[in-house]
């Protein structure tokens, strides 16, 4: 065995269980730093996690825009509105992601 490869038994269950899979997490960019922080975020539908996306706006004071993804699906991308929306990632399926100008 290699010296960085791992038992499967020392990985912890929850890493398979299809709830971690589809949390909900948000990617904050600031301006020149992109992905600077990923948060989880503890919601069970789409409306719960948007409400905690929009606080988690009024505190990353000076973010660009947060990504709101549940598992690989991307749900909203909020942008700032003193600084407007980033250039879109390139090859990023957009059809039915919410846009929004936090408050």
């Amino acid at each position: 065995m290699g010296r960085n490869r791992r038992d499967r038994g020392s990985f912890p269950a929850t890493c398979l269980g299809k709830r971690a899979l589809d949390s909900y997490y948000c990617i904050v960019n600031l301006p020149g730093v992109p992905v600077r922080d990923i948060c989880v975020i503890d919601a069970r539908d789409d409306h719960a996690a948007n409400q905690a996306l929009a606080e988690l706006s009024r505190a990353w004071v000076g973010f660009e825009t947060l990504y709101l993804y549940q598992g690989e699906r991307l749900v909203t991308v909020l942008g700032n509105p003193g600084l407007g929306f980033a250039e879109p990632m390139p090859d990023l399926p957009l059809a039915g992601v919410r846009f929004a100008t936090a408050a």
